[in-house]
């Protein structure tokens, strides 16, 4: 049920959402990317999620960016999703 409080209050822009998640995760990327290439241990692991290239490499740069951006994106938007869908809820 959702509560009368709550019923004309907007929800969370998804596309906004969805930016800000694929700029965050690719800005991390691209930072471990570089730590990675300066040889810092222990910045693979997360590189590792985004792709199989070796770490240091100009192809786990563009391949994982790629792909971190779009997680990013797709995590962004189903958060908003998700707060729109289930955050006017209200527990009586």
């Amino acid at each position: 049920m959702i509560a009368p409080s709550t019923a004309g209050v907007a929800g969370l822009s998804i596309s906004r959402l969805a930016l800000t998640g694929a700029f965050a995760i690719g800005a991390i990327f691209a930072v471990c990317w570089a730590a990675a290439a300066l040889g810092v241990v222990g910045s693979h692991a997360f590189i590792g999620l985004f792709t199989l290239a070796p770490t240091a490499s100009v192809n786990a740069l563009a391949m994982g960016g790629i792909c971190a951006l779009i997680s990013g994106a797709v995590t962004g938007a189903l958060i908003a999703i998700g707060y729109n869908l289930f955050g006017r809820r209200t527990v009586r």
